[in-house]
């Protein structure tokens, strides 16, 4: 009996999480989604959600990912 409590509120909770992760960007309009792609070129919620709306954010015009490139900072403290 316990088992059969425990697989029940394991399969909620799973369930539950799987909803809340699904439609993280469903109220975004669609120049947000591609605004965030310039950002984050390689996030898998945004290439999926561009996939989904058949948005095609890579091939605009107006689309230019942003190259990051780390450069430490040297301070010193005197």
């Amino acid at each position: 009996m316990k088992l059969l409590i425990k697989s029940i509120l394991i399969l909620l909770f799973l369930s539950s999480s799987n909803l809340s992760i699904a439609n993280y960007y469903k109220d975004w309009p669609d120049g947000s989604i591609c605004v965030w792609l310039e950002e984050r070129p390689k996030d898998k919620l945004l290439l999926f959600e561009n996939k989904k709306r058949n948005l095609n954010c890579f091939e605009r015009e107006d689309f230019h990912p942003r190259d990051f490139v780390y450069e430490p900072i040297n301070l010193k403290m005197y």
